[in-house]
């Protein structure tokens, strides 16, 4: 059974790990991942992380997400990453579900998610297109020579949750 909370301070630690463990982040990716977690902890911060504790007390997922500045019910996804021993197992579909459950309290909006075109990603592209999100926008060569940005994009509205 897995549980889906907020991040508390001991959980970094478990987060790191987990981020180090994708194969397909930079070494840039997982300082920036560990900056938004960081974030998180901080009560002045937009930042927000859920975590997916398993009953055992392993954490095996987690997603950060939050208000994108200037807009009005509009949400950046920043991180969604699960433990490689628990991947395909449904803890990415929950964490994203929990954070579209909460999103929707606050009514209607739009999830964005930007990701790569490598083939890295690959496997998440097919994991946001999957549980519903839909290609808006591609900007070739944007993060460097043959690595595009794509954007993502849900809607929802509170009647969804």
């Amino acid at each position: 059974m897995t549980t889906i909370r907020p991040l508390i301070p001991v959980d970094r630690g478990h987060l790191l790990r987990i981020v180090r463990a994708q194969t397909h982040f930079l070494d840039c990716e997982v300082e920036v991942a560990m900056e938004v977690i960081d974030g998180s902890l901080k009560p002045d911060e937009d930042y927000r992380t859920l975590v997916a504790v398993e009953h055992s007390g392993w954490i095996s997922g987690f997603i950060s997400y939050g208000p994108i500045p200037l807009t009005e019910n509009r949400f950046d996804l920043y991180w969604i990453a699960v433990d490689p021993d628990s991947g395909r197992q449904g803890v990415g579909s929950l964490l994203l579900a929990a954070m579209e459950e909460q999103l929707g309290q606050a009514g209607s909006g739009h999830i964005y998610i930007d990701t790569s075109s490598t083939e890295g990603y690959a496997r998440a592209r097919a994991f946001y297109e999957k549980n519903g999100y839909d290609v808006v926008s591609l900007l070739k060569d944007f993060y460097r020579e043959g690595d595009d940005r794509i954007l993502y994009l849900k809607k929802f509205d509170d009647r969804q949750c």
